[in-house]
């Protein structure tokens, strides 16, 4: 088995927010995820970076983006890491002014709303979350022209090179519900959770070859959700999406339950109740992607996925 080029983690929906009950069960529960990783890096290696495609933040107060920034750093050290823009970037449920949030986000994480980097021969594109108040409807997500331009210019400006796209919500039919008794996932058929024009972002995609890999979040799908990861051909060659589960809470209506005086949490757990990560493995012309459960320290799946090749 070859050696990868580089390898990177992909870390779901963190949701951190600075009300005492709420942090106490956070920081509870992502020990699971930071202490593994620890353990996992110090035999292995470290990753050439993290990565998290929004919803950092469970509110745009700048103390959640504090507590987020601050938590972060102590956990990663100096492995690079780059945040992406989600919905909750733009939750302002206390007042806030909505036409700073995003001025926020930049100041707070010294990034722009959608950037690039290259990294060992590869290259990584983050696209933004669109601000729901320049939506007619923000339950009607579409992502602004500028973005579409952003992604298809980078794309090409790296043609010669593998790329590997970021966005908050996964594109329309990747990321299904799980079947059984009820609801149990939030999915990308519904309308909030992908893209309305997410036929403009795969006719970008299918121009380009060099296109890889698409990972989203948003979804907080659980374990076993079908197309966690999925393979679809655009033009002449393949692009995988990958589902980032939330290391926070997974399923439909689970999670935390703030109560009304903040004095408290009450927490309510998916079955399974599980604690994810995703491991990406970065070849010349395939990507492992394993995913960690966190709570068991176990293993639960791994995709070889293929790159198109010139």
């Amino acid at each position: 088995m070859s050696q990868p080029i580089f390898s990177f983690w992909g870390l779901g929906d963190f949701h951190y927010r600075a009300i005492k009950a709420w942090n106490d069960c956070h920081t509870q529960r992502l020990s699971a995820l930071f202490d593994d990783l620890h353990e996992l890096w110090q035999a292995d290696g470290q990753p050439a970076f993290c990565v998290s495609p929004g919803d950092l933040i469970d509110t745009c107060a700048p103390e959640n983006y504090e507590l987020a920034r601050t938590s972060l750093k102590a956990q990663l050290g100096d492995i690079p890491f780059y945040p992406g823009v989600g919905n909750h970037e733009y939750h302002g449920p206390d007042g806030e002014d909505p036409t700073g949030m995003a001025a926020t986000f930049t100041a707070m994480w010294d990034k722009p709303l959608r950037y690039s980097w290259e990294v060992e021969g590869a290259v990584c594109v983050m696209l933004d979350y669109p601000d729901p108040t320049t939506l007619a409807d923000p339950q009607r997500v579409y992502l602004s022209q500028e973005t579409l331009t952003f992604l298809d210019t980078t794309l090409q400006q790296y043609q010669d090179r593998p790329a590997i796209v970021f966005l908050h919500c996964p594109l329309h039919n990747t990321v299904l519900g799980r079947e059984g008794e009820g609801k149990r996932d939030y999915h990308s058929l519904e309308h909030f959770f992908a893209p309305e024009n997410s036929a403009e972002v795969r006719a970008i995609i299918a121009r380009h070859q060099n296109a890889c890999l698409f990972i989203s979040g948003h979804t907080h799908s659980g374990w076993e959700a079908p197309h966690l990861v999925t393979i679809e051909h655009l033009g002449e060659h393949p692009i995988t999406y990958v589902n980032l589960m939330s290391p926070w809470y997974t399923g439909y209506q689970k999670g935390p339950v703030l109560s009304d005086d903040h004095q408290s949490v009450r927490y309510r757990a998916d079955d399974p109740d599980i604690i994810p990560s995703f491991s990406f493995q970065i070849h010349g012309d395939r990507a492992s992607i394993r995913i960690r459960n966190h709570a068991t320290k176990s293993w639960l799946k791994e995709w070889n996925v293929p790159f198109h090749t010139k």
